[in-house]
């Protein structure tokens, strides 16, 4: 008889074709994200194919986000579970390289970028193609996800979508609704803003868009260096802030005590903020988070929170490429790594020392 621990051939291996893909096979001991990451493998897995209304896209670029190692900790497995083993990552751009049923809009060689999307895929039972999928040669996602680089490099185009989509839906809703089913943002002209965490990379697109439209714009921030040199204070007032508190030597909701601001957009998820911001938000108006999920509704009557995960769409990803083809949104970019050098660019994100993007080179 076969030895009890040798590995049986896999029926199906010689029909399937394999890529290569960085692996997840379980969330972190005791929550730790970075036990996960010291876990991931790098492997050979079936390349996915389309279904009907689906492309594949041979991935030339991927980008980290926060929320990757957040999902290492299992603590949003409630709201988007992840079905293991799965190849972690959202961002990516590339070309596609083979259509689904019914697919008219794109075509094999059209250069694209996507968000493959946190609430689409992290389900339980999870999608075909698994649970996100980004850090492979080869994704498969809904087309109605998808949009046209029209010319943006894909080493910036995979640095677009989750963030920009997550800012975009923040401060004027588009294809976003809040947990509790209502509008999100509505940011007009004139109205005042403040956000918190300028500068993580949803904070610098979100101070891009809101000068945009004509709103004024605070936003807090360290004095910490960007890969330029220049500290993340004047990084945001290089993009467009108006006033920039450095939350190491001051507190903003004292610098910015009864200011009336129209809107509060928090990326930080630090409890206190929610408490304070009735201090310089206008009664009545909007505290919209993506990373406070248990608020304490008691620490403040007066402001409405408001918390969501962003819906990926092609529609809102399609304004997004025009603003950045527009000259009107800067995407900022830390480092392009290799594809090899996954589990450290995860590292990086997970201990804040990454400014901008952290963008994986695939192809």
């Amino acid at each position: 008889p076969a030895h009890p621990h040798a590995r049986l051939p896999l029926s199906s291996s010689s029909a399937k074709q394999m890529m290569k893909a960085w692996t997840s096979a379980a969330y972190g001991a005791d929550g730790n994200p970075a036990d996960a990451i010291n876990k991931l493998v790098f492997d050979e897995v079936a390349k996915p194919e389309p279904a009907a209304g689906q492309i594949q896209i041979k991935v030339s670029h991927a980008a980290v986000n926060p929320i990757d190692w957040k999902l290492f900790s299992g603590g949003l497995h409630g709201v988007a579970p992840c079905v293991h083993p799965y190849v972690p990552g959202f961002d990516i751009a590339g070309t596609v390289s083979a259509v689904g049923a019914g697919v008219t809009a794109f075509a094999v060689g059209d250069s694209v970028c996507v968000d493959i999307g946190l609430v689409e895929t992290c389900t339980d039972p999870a999608p075909a193609a698994g649970a996100c999928g980004a850090f492979a040669e080869y994704a498969v996602v809904p087309v109605d996800l998808v949009a046209k680089t029209e010319g943006i490099p894909e080493a910036s185009a995979a640095a677009l979508p989750l963030a920009g989509l997550t800012a975009l839906q923040a401060l004027f809703t588009k294809g976003g609704k809040s947990f509790a089913g209502t509008d999100l943002g509505n940011l007009q002209s004139g109205q005042k803003l403040l956000i918190l965490g300028g500068a993580t990379l949803v904070g610098m697109y979100a101070i891009q868009m809101a000068k945009n439209v004509g709103a004024h714009v605070a936003c807090t921030a360290s004095s910490n260096k960007m890969p330029d040199g220049t500290s993340k204070i004047d990084y945001c007032k290089k993009l467009g802030a108006d006033q920039v508190i450095d939350y190491k030597s001051a507190k903003w909701e004292e610098v910015l005590a009864g200011a009336e601001y129209d809107l509060i957009f928090d990326s930080i998820g630090d409890q206190g903020d929610w408490a304070n911001a009735s201090k310089v938000l206008k009664a009545g108006s909007d505290f919209i988070s993506v990373a406070n999920f248990g608020p304490d509704a008691t620490a403040n009557t007066s402001s409405v929170f408001k918390n969501f995960l962003l819906k990926s769409n092609a529609p809102d990803l399609k304004e997004l490429v025009a603003m950045v083809n527009a000259g009107k949104l800067k995407i900022p970019v830390d480092a392009v790594v290799s594809f090899k050098d996954v589990p450290e660019a995860l590292t990086k994100s997970l201990t804040s020392q990454n400014a901008g993007k952290i963008v994986i080179k695939i192809a």
